[in-house]
């Protein structure tokens, strides 16, 4: 590849980076990068005055002190060399101060890009509809959210990296080329062509990791998920030994990658480091060939030492963190691709709009809905006529769209054709609640597990939800009643008592309609049938939409609905 290719190539990666990182910070974001970069501006600039007030300090050492100096120390009547001593400390002081400003509000800008951008992505992923969110597995939400986000948020840190490197070495060499232009010019050069090697050596690497990273956190996450969910059955079929190797076969790829990507931003700071040694080496063994006074070279020593101490690291920072930049892209742009499909698929709210009626009333309108265009009607041109209040039974085999129905009903899934209509009176709107078959718990109390965000939180609503649910008696054995932990995902719980919890979180809603999917499988006869009992004697105002698989149930209803092959039928009421 010639150097033109090589130059084009290189700024086209320069305007991918950019173009990448304009799109990924908010104008926010781009604001504290601006400060940042004043302070480190400011770094800088005290760091080439320390730089700077070495050279006369060296001078009068050697008794050769500039006559300005002299005669303004001595118009003041302070000593030469006391003074410049007490005047480099002070301004060392002041750049240790700028320093520790940079420092902190480095890291305060990265440490809000990280919070932005994980909140960003997950609220993304909150407002995606029904379908949109099945067409991933939750591990690829939690992966994105927990590890590509946060990985791509570090970007901010390299960026400051970067930009205050970037200006140390622009001050400092600018003050070398000042005091001594060919050597500047040489050690500039040097550098250039040292920065061309490594990136070209390392680039295509640092992509490689940062793909097999990736692909191997994908691995991992989603065997850590298979495993933990299959808990029972590892246990009883003896099969630990068998998921340890799936998973370690994962730790050991990612270990893999993650080693490459710390390695590789070191290596161009080890290969900077022995070429500044090997030049300073060099270059004493050459002035004493010479049989050069060492004296001579001294000042020079001491101001390439007093320099090198910031402009090294600069160098080095530089090196490693061009590096890291070009192998973040990468996770900018995946952050940035599930943001875009995230909006394809966004839902600001989940329900369906009440439109005004005198007789209040839930309805499908010849509903068609398919979750494909490829799979077959789960409704079919299907009508139904809910008034309120009442309760609706719906039967059929599994697998026919029951669960679909449900969701069709409270907003959460759109017909194709067709319309699901919710008639109120005017000026409100009826308030629904979902049980579904699988209600995931807090790792929290009882009450905040009843509460879920619905508002501050009401003790004698919580307790009137839980009386109705039928789970007060349990409650109350707890150690701290409603205050008790209910566990991760309810741990702490029976199956039937995380159902009625879940129950119990909907009628603290109040709702006037309820959905209940299969939300009483898990309970024996009599306690399903006191619980639906109770329900039925003290909500009389409320519409409730069941689906059970037991015919005993079936008496609580005033209509029994069964679907099958995408065609919904009222039952007589002495069926079964």
């Amino acid at each position: 590849m010639s150097a033109m290719q090589d130059f084009d190539a290189n700024w086209g990666r320069l305007r991918l980076l950019g173009g990448a990182l304009s799109r990924f910070l908010s104008p926010a974001h781009k604001r504290q990068l601006l400060m940042v970069s004043l302070w480190a501006c400011g770094l800088s600039a005290l760091e080439m005055l320390v730089a700077a007030a070495v050279i006369p300090y060296v001078a009068c050492l050697n008794g050769q002190c500039p006559v300005i100096i002299e005669s303004t120390l001595r118009r003041f009547g302070w000593s030469t060399i006391p003074a410049l001593s007490f005047g480099l400390f002070l301004l060392i002081c002041l750049k240790l101060g700028v320093q520790a400003a940079l420092a902190w509000s480095g890291s305060r800008f990265n440490q809000q890009v990280q919070r932005d951008t994980v909140s960003r992505l997950l609220e993304s992923y909150l407002h995606l509809d029904w379908m949109g969110f099945r067409s991933e597995s939750r591990t690829h939400y939690f992966r994105r959210c927990a590890t590509t986000a946060v990985d791509a948020a570090y970007v901010s840190q390299q960026c400051v990296t970067m930009i205050s490197s970037t200006l140390m070495l622009v001050f400092l060499s600018a003050l070398m080329l000042w005091q001594y232009p060919l050597a500047s010019l040489l050690l500039a050069l040097g550098f250039l062509l040292l920065n061309a090697l490594t990136h070209t050596l390392l680039n295509k690497g640092q992509k490689q990791a940062s793909r097999a990273r990736e692909a191997a956190l994908q691995r991992w996450n989603t065997s850590m998920a298979e495993a933990f969910a299959s808990f029972r059955e590892i246990r009883v079929y003896g099969l630990e030994r068998f998921f340890l190797q799936h998973i370690d076969h994962s730790i050991e790829a990612l270990a893999s990658a993650n080693v490459k990507l710390t390695v590789y931003p070191t290596l161009p700071r080890l290969v900077l480091d022995f070429a500044v040694l090997g030049i300073l080496l060099g270059v004493v063994s050459l002035w004493m060939l010479l049989e050069r006074p060492l004296n001579l070279l001294l000042p020079q020593l001491i101001f390439y030492a007093v320099v090198a101490r910031a402009l090294l690291p600069a160098m080095m920072s530089v090196l490693g963190t061009r590096t890291a930049l070009f192998g973040a892209v990468y996770n900018i742009e995946l952050v940035l691709g599930e943001m875009e499909r995230a909006a394809a698929w966004h839902t600001a709210r989940v329900g369906i709009a009440a439109q005004p009626s005198d007789a209040a009333a839930f309805t499908l309108e010849r509903v068609t809905f398919r979750h494909a265009p490829h799979l077959p009607a789960v409704l079919e041109d299907a009508n139904l006529y809910i008034a309120h209040p009442s309760w609706i039974a719906i039967v059929g085999p599994s697998g026919t769209g029951k669960s679909t129905l449900m969701e069709l009903l409270c907003g959460i899934h759109q017909p194709q054709s067709g319309s699901v209509r919710h008639a109120w009176p005017a000026g409100s709107a009826p308030g629904v609640a979902y049980v579904p078959q699988h209600v995931a718990l807090l790792d929290d109390s009882i009450e905040q597990n009843v509460v879920f965000g619905f508002d501050g939180g009401d003790g004698p609503r919580v307790d009137a939800a839980l009386r109705l649910a039928c789970l007060d008696d349990v409650v109350a054995r707890l150690p701290g009643g409603r205050n008790a932990a209910a566990g991760a995902d309810g741990a702490r719980l029976s199956g039937g008592e995380r159902q009625r919890l879940a129950l119990a979180r909907a009628l603290y809603r109040q709702p006037d309609l309820l959905l209940l999917d299969e939300a009483t499988s898990g309970l024996d006869e009599a306690t399903e049938t006191r619980l639906l009992s109770r329900l039925r004697a003290e909500s009389p105002a409320m519409s409730v939409v069941y689906i059970t698989h037991r015919s005993s149930n079936l008496r609580f209803a005033d209509r029994t609905l069964r679907l099958r092959d995408g065609f919904l039928e009222e039952l007589p009421p002495d069926a079964e």
